[in-house]
């Protein structure tokens, strides 16, 4: 287990009772076309599918949910890159062939590795990309050592909002699609009540 690591299982510690998820990483690097970093998998093994702190999601290869499950969402961003206007695209800092897709936002953020070198994932860094700004903030280290410096607050990124994270991040372990599927709707609080309903 890496440094990074251990520090933060004990800042945002995984959920007692999950178990540790297996994952043929032999396959899922063969859908992806490219090997993965050691710490994302270990990180992807010891918490699993799931969100920190309500608002950032690593992309997981056994998430349920698509626009979680790691090949094909990183398979939509490449995409999406690719679509990108020229105008846009100049501003990207980086060569978008060595972009991975590797999280996302509530706010529709997404966090990429640069994949260089390509044949050294172990020393890819990150990237974080705003929705609602040209923004690429960069981070010099791996997801783990990313993840534990933005939880603890030690380094803030322009593309997050000020109040993340929370003062006591926590992990949320991904719901049961079923039960999301059943939840009912609550109508929101500024939507006008249609007329012969009750208000």
């Amino acid at each position: 287990m890496t440094i990074a690591l251990e520090e933060l299982l004990r800042l945002v510690p995984p959920p007692t009772d999950a178990p540790r998820a297996a994952v043929d990483w032999e396959r899922v690097e063969d859908e992806l076309g490219v090997r993965l970093p050691d710490d994302y998998k270990r990180l992807s093994e010891r918490y699993g599918p799931g969100d920190f702190d309500g608002f950032m999601t690593i992309l997981h290869p056994h998430s349920q949910f698509w626009p979680t499950r790691l090949a094909g969402a990183a398979e939509r961003a490449a995409e999406l890159l690719e679509q990108m206007p020229e105008s846009l695209r100049k501003r990207v800092p980086y060569d978008i062939d060595h972009l991975l897709a590797a999280g996302k936002t509530d706010n529709g953020d997404t966090i990429y590795w640069v994949t260089e070198p390509d044949h050294a994932p172990d020393e890819w860094t990150v990237t974080a990309n705003g929705a609602r700004n040209t923004k690429w903030s960069h981070f010099e280290g791996g997801m783990v050592e990313f993840l534990v410096a933005i939880l603890s607050g030690t380094t803030r990124l322009d593309v997050f909002p000020s109040d993340f994270p929370s003062v006591r991040p926590a992990f949320a372990p991904e719901p049961d699609p079923e039960t999301v599927r059943r939840r009912p709707r609550s109508p929101r609080p500024d939507r006008p009540t249609p007329e012969g309903e009750p208000g």
